[in-house]
């Protein structure tokens, strides 16, 4: 059974109030009997601790009414019932770095040869080739097994499909004469490209370093330099991917209160954004953390682009093209 979460704490918090309200519902107790839980469990879901049974979720929205089940059914996203396994596996993958190269070795080893895609390397900069270079900074990487070579992007299953159907391998056909794989499994989506001459376009005329890119990747000089155009394409992929919109949904505010942002443990990228915003009079403020995702706890940075007005300018000098992104901004224009 697929477990249940919300995309923040603010709207948990809301959804269980509400079912509080509801008669016979008045105390915590009678909502873990109702479920069939105990009161600790009942915590670990309103604190976030445990994602929640699809069938206790589903049990607690009935008891509201149409509107706010709708309303709710919005704010949450599903999980695999085996997603903490798959969490396990990739810190596994950060711990034992050889033991995954070994066995993506001898997993290419079965493919067959490799193929050879008829495209010039040195195509001059179009705006598509430059929002799917700011994809690969974003979520893509690049490796090298004996005789494949390989370019993956990986996004959120439910989330980015039309974007990857629609605009990513459209994309690599029209530049690179290539029909990508796309594979959709659980909640991960994953398109793949394997060749050469695609390979050594992005590690050796764009710059990005071929494995983990996370610490050092930025935008390339070669874009950087270019028409303005083509810069704002590369950011807008990076955000595509990479960025997130989000609401405040604190009674401080009147409505519902957006920002912007984009993360990354790379400086270097993070300083180049600096420099744009701040070129093309962008508003935003800067913070950073330590993340239990990278190994050594490593600093992650945070751009966020806060209020309506700031986040209009943003949208005006670069946009979004991931429906993902534009059905939230749409859905803050209905309310």
């Amino acid at each position: 059974m697929q477990r249940i979460y919300f995309l923040n704490a603010m709207d948990r918090n809301v959804f269980f109030k509400e079912i509080k309200c509801c008669p016979n519902l008045k105390k915590w107790k009678n909502i873990a009997n109702f479920l069939g839980i105990s009161k600790t469990t009942l915590e670990y879901y309103r604190n976030g601790k445990y994602c929640m049974p699809e069938d206790n979720f589903t049990k607690l929205l009935n008891t509201l009414g149409d509107y706010k089940r709708a309303l709710f059914l919005r704010l949450v996203r599903k999980k695999p019932k085996n997603w903490g396994c798959t969490l396990g596996g990739k810190k596994t993958a950060f711990l034992y770095p050889k033991i995954l190269e070994k066995g993506r070795y001898t997993a290419w080893k079965k493919k067959k040869k490799q193929l050879k895609y008829n495209f010039d390397p040195n195509m001059p900069l179009s705006e598509n080739l430059c929002e799917f270079v700011g994809v690969i900074i974003g979520d893509g990487f690049t490796s090298k097994y004996s005789g494949a070579y390989q370019t993956q992007i990986t996004g959120d299953g439910n989330l980015d499909q039309h974007y990857y159907y629609n605009f990513l391998k459209s994309v690599c056909e029209k530049l690179f004469n290539i029909t990508p794989k796309i594979h959709k499994k659980d909640n991960t989506i994953r398109l793949n490209i394997y060749s050469k001459k695609l390979f050594e376009i992005l590690t050796k005329r764009f710059g990005i370093p071929p494995g983990k890119k996370c610490y050092n990747v930025k935008i390339p000089e070669e874009i950087i330099k270019a028409e303005k155009k083509f810069l704002n394409s590369t950011i807008r992929g990076m955000f595509n991917t990479d960025g997130g919109i989000g609401f405040d949904r604190r009674n401080t505010y009147k409505k519902p209160y957006i920002r912007i942002n984009y993360s990354s443990a790379s400086k270097k990228l993070i300083n180049q954004l600096n420099s744009i915003l701040s070129k093309y009079q962008i508003p935003y403020s800067l913070h950073k953390r330590k993340s239990k995702y990278y190994i050594n706890s490593h600093i992650t940075y945070m751009i966020q682009i806060n209020g309506e007005s700031n986040v209009k300018k943003f949208l005006s000098e670069i946009g979004f093209s991931n429906n993902r992104h534009l059905h939230k901004l749409e859905y803050l224009i209905k309310n």
